[in-house]
C-alpha cells in the first residue's frame, strides 16, 4: 500500500502523460476522487501508482471487459475513438464494477514496460563503448530487464537519421531522428559480447499471455506505433531465448559478478528501473551495480533521466547522449 496523499499528488498533473491526452483527463479524475485514490493506493511500494492503475484499468480493457469507458480509447477503437474529454466521468463506475480485479494487478504486478525503441539507446550507450574495450569481449547485465526486450537488440534493424545498422531483414526497425550537425555513430561498431543475461523481480514470459497482455497495458492507449512494435518484438522473443534471472537487483548483481571471468570487461545497463526502486533501497541498488567493478572493468550505460549516461572506468566524467542526440560530456550524477 502506498499513502494516499502521496498517490493523489502522483495524479496531479503527472508529466509522464505528454503523449496521452487519455491519460491527463483520466489522472484529473483519479486526483478529485477519494474512492480512486483509495483504489490506486493498493499499488506495490516503491512502484509509480499512475502506471499501475491506468496499466490495470488497461489491461481489463483489452482482456475484453465491457463498458463504456473502453469506448475513448484508441488501443481499442483506433481513430473511432472519442475524444478523451468524457472520459473521466465513466472510470469511476468502472473502477467499482472491476475493484477487485484492480487491486489483484495493481497489488502484485511492477510497471514493467518494455519500450522496444530504448533499443537504440543500448546500442548508442555500446557504439560509445567499444573504442575503449580494443575488441576485448565484454559481459553484458540489464538490470530490470522485464521479458528481456532489449538483450534481443541483435536482432533488430536501425535507422539513425539516414543511415541504416543492424539486421536489414527483421520484423522490428527502429527509426530515430538525428539532428546533431556531426555524422550518427556506428551503430554496428559495438563490443562482441560473451555474454548476455538480465535480471527482474518479476520476469516476464514473452509465451505467456497474460504477461503479454500486461506489457501490452502498460503502453499509453494512443501510442500504437509502440504497440505494434511490442507485438513484433514479442513475437521475435519467442524464437530467440535469452538468460534472466528472477529476483532483486541488489541481490543478484553480486551472483552475476561471480560467474562473470574476472578481468573481463562488465557492462551494466539499466532504463527506467531506478525510478521503481524505493527510495529506502536506491543506496543499495547503486552499491549492488558499483561492486560489480572490483573484480573487472564495469561500464553502466544508463537511461533514468533526459539522456543516456555512458559510465566508464577510471573516467572523473561520464559521456552522455542527450535528449537532442547530441554527444557530450557531463558530470556523474549523485544520485
Amino acid at each position: 500500500m502506498q499513502r494516499p496523499e502521496d498517490v493523489r499528488a502522483a495524479f496531479t498533473e503527472p508529466e509522464e502523460f505528454w503523449s496521452s491526452p487519455l491519460y491527463r483527463t483520466l489522472s484529473a479524475a483519479v486526483a478529485g476522487d477519494p474512492y480512486l485514490v483509495g483504489l490506486a493506493a493498493h499499488t506495490r511500494d516503491g512502484q509509480v501508482p499512475t502506471f499501475a492503475f491506468f496499466g490495470a484499468v488497461h489491461a481489463l480493457l483489452l482482456d475484453g471487459a465491457e463498458h463504456p469507458l473502453g469506448a475513448y480509447y484508441p488501443s481499442l477503437r483506433g481513430d473511432a475513438a472519442l475524444p478523451p474529454e468524457g472520459a473521466g466521468q465513466h472510470l469511476l463506475a468502472f473502477a467499482r464494477h472491476h475493484e477487485t480485479a484492480i487491486i489483484g494487478i495493481v497489488s502484485t504486478r511492477f510497471a514493467q514496460t518494455n519500450q522496444v525503441r530504448r533499443a537504440v539507446g543500448l546500442r548508442l550507450g555500446l557504439a560509445a563503448i567499444a573504442p575503449s574495450l580494443s575488441d576485448q569481449p565484454a559481459h553484458l547485465l540489464e538490470v530490470g530487464t522485464s521479458t528481456g526486450l532489449l538483450l534481443r537488440h541483435a536482432h533488430y534493424g536501425y535507422r539513425l537519421g539516414v543511415r541504416q545498422f543492424g539486421d536489414r531483414d527483421p520484423p522490428v526497425q527502429l527509426t530515430t531522428e538525428w539532428r546533431s550537425t556531426q555524422p550518427p555513430p556506428d551503430l554496428d561498431a559495438i563490443p562482441v559480447l560473451a555474454s548476455t543475461c538480465g535480471v527482474d523481480l518479476n520476469p516476464l514470459d514473452a509465451t505467456v499471455e497474460a504477461d503479454r497482455r500486461w506489457l501490452e497495458a502498460l503502453i499509453w492507449p494512443e501510442d500504437r506505433d509502440k504497440a505494434t512494435l511490442l507485438h513484433d518484438a514479442l513475437t521475435l522473443a519467442t524464437h530467440e531465448p535469452v538468460q534472466i534471472m528472477a529476483g532483486d537487483a541488489i541481490d543478484l548483481c553480486p551472483v552475476w559478478s561471480t560467474r562473470t571471468p574476472a578481468g573481463e570487461p562488465r557492462i551494466v545497463f539499466h532504463c527506467a528501473t531506478r525510478m521503481h526502486v524505493p527510495l529506502d533501497q536506491r543506496a543499495d541498488f547503486d552499491r549492488a551495480i558499483d561492486n560489480i567493478g572490483q573484480d573487472g572493468p564495469l561500464y553502466r550505460i544508463i537511461i533514468e533521466g533526459d539522456g543516456i549516461q555512458i559510465t566508464e572506468p577510471g573516467q572523473p566524467t561520464s559521456r552522455r547522449f542527450d535528449a537532442e542526440g547530441h554527444l557530450g560530456w557531463a558530470a556523474p550524477a549523485d544520485s
